[in-house]
């Protein structure tokens, strides 16, 4: 298995020990990775929908997603983002509430207060790393 080193990527030597750690961190980023470059290969900004009752979605194949929920839900997260990354949340409904970081979760919310979209509404996040912060709302 290679072993990343600062940006450099060498493959461990016979009886060389190296981290687990390290190396399931290797995996998961090279993942993310490989599928950021299939959603980009398959549709580019192809629109993608959350799951159902998702309370903390994958944004790690598209930017554009569509929420709609079956019943009430409260997202408090988005997973998979990557430092810089925009996503934008269309909402079919009005059975999501988005959760602001106030009350618990990573999502800073102008205001300050949860937000609960009606259909046709978007949402616009982006992410530093550790927090997604709003850009902007449309109510529609």
């Amino acid at each position: 298995m290679p072993r990343i080193t600062g940006q450099r990527i060498r493959f461990p030597s016979a009886g060389e020990e190296y981290d687990v750690l390290s190396e399931a961190v290797f995996r998961n980023d090279l993942e993310r990775q490989l599928d950021r470059i299939a959603a980009d290969v398959d549709g580019g900004n192809t629109i993608l929908a959350f799951a159902n009752a998702d309370l903390t979605p994958s944004v790690a194949r598209a930017d554009f997603f569509t929420v709609a929920n079956s019943g009430a839900v409260t997202v408090t997260a988005l997973d998979d983002g990557r430092v810089g990354q925009v996503v934008t949340l269309i909402f079919a409904d009005g059975n999501t509430t988005i959760q602001d970081a106030s009350v618990a979760g990573v999502i800073q919310l102008a205001g300050g207060a949860d937000f609960t979209p009606t259909a046709n509404d978007v949402l616009v996040l982006i992410f530093d790393g550790t927090n997604w912060y709003e850009i902007s709302r449309s109510l529609n």
